[in-house]
């Protein structure tokens, strides 16, 4: 195990030599071959699907074969470096969410990128998150938990993630340090082992997107919603950061695409535009609808998508830093 470990760090580490490859490959019209869409995680996950959804679209769009390959491991850092190893030549790139750019060189010193080396073409799509617990849990509110937590005399609750080092499990040490909370993290391989044991009352508490099967489940009653964490309203949920005046306590997830720093600009434009009449046609919106989440109707302008994607890179490393995020 530990040299399949070994194995699969090194491959993470391949994207810091890969800034130095040159560009000759870049040379010429784009597309010029098959394009490889990498997607961090295994398939049938909420980014694969998108993924999957967005493929035809970008394949109509840029006239050339899309592809979709699964580069799961290493919380999403064998994905990232597939695509950073790669010629920088627009033919292979990254859809992932908001995460896997950031964190795994934060909580693992052996990833060496960094998220400068990628540039977002365009943010796809967002999902809130909300704070959920299990129902057999005798707490209605989201002022009735934090009282709760902040009580000394209370017994300490669980709270569940997807797995160590991820987006879930920064929220939840950020929530302990700004509440002051007794909380136990129980990492899991994925969102559907943890959801699952919340729901069987093994766990107590966790910060869950609302995208996929999670609305259905609160609509259900097999999950008690009680508050979200984005900066804007949502029916019937109130703001956690509102509530509580916890400070910078903002979530959500979003899916984006990603290219290598040194991609041509030329090529980056290519498939911003490519990006772009995708958003504009109904399938995507309408997928993401159903899903749960929230599609942008057209592409980003590349410069406000870097200046949206370097400001969260900063937020989450500022977040890392403060409450000295370790991965179990």
């Amino acid at each position: 195990m530990k040299i399949a470990r070994r194995s699969l760090l090194a491959a993470a580490l391949a994207p810091a030599l890969s800034t130095l490859a040159p560009l000759t490959s870049a040379q010429g019209a784009f597309p010029s071959r098959r394009i490889s869409v990498v997607v961090p995680f295994p398939a049938g996950g909420p980014a694969d699907m998108v993924a999957r959804v967005m493929q035809p679209l970008m394949q109509k769009a840029l006239g050339e074969t899309v592809i979709v390959e699964n580069f799961a491991g290493v919380g999403g850092a064998i994905g990232v470096g597939k695509v950073l190893a790669a010629p920088a030549d627009g033919h292979t790139m990254l859809l992932t969410t908001v995460a896997e750019p950031i964190l795994p060189p934060l909580t693992m010193p052996s990833v060496r990128y960094k998220p400068e080396d990628l540039v977002l073409v365009s943010q796809l799509s967002y999902t809130h998150i909300a704070l959920v617990v299990r129902p057999s849990l005798q707490i209605h509110s989201a002022q009735a938990l934090l009282d709760y937590l902040k009580n000394p005399a209370s017994k300490p609750l669980s709270y569940a993630t997807p797995g160590s080092g991820t987006l879930y499990h920064l929220m939840g040490e950020h929530f302990k340090s700004l509440t002051g909370a007794q909380l136990i993290h129980v990492p899991y391989k994925g969102l559907a082992p943890a959801v699952n044991d919340l729901i069987g009352g093994q766990v107590d508490l966790a910060f869950l997107p609302m995208a996929g099967s999670t609305a259905k489940q609160i609509e259900a009653g097999t999950l008690r919603a009680l508050a979200h964490t984005a900066d804007t309203p949502m029916v019937g949920l109130p703001r956690l950061s509102e509530l509580s005046g916890l400070k910078d306590f903002v979530y959500t997830v979003w899916t984006g695409v990603f290219l290598p720093r040194q991609t041509p600009t030329e090529v980056v434009a290519a498939v911003h535009k490519a990006i772009d009449t995708a958003l504009q046609g109904p399938e995507f919106g309408a997928y993401t609808r159903d899903a749960g989440g929230v599609a942008l109707t057209r592409a980003m302008p590349l410069k406000q998508a870097q200046t949206f994607y370097n400001a969260e890179a900063q937020r989450l490393q500022r977040v890392f830093q403060a409450v000295k995020l370790k991965a179990d």
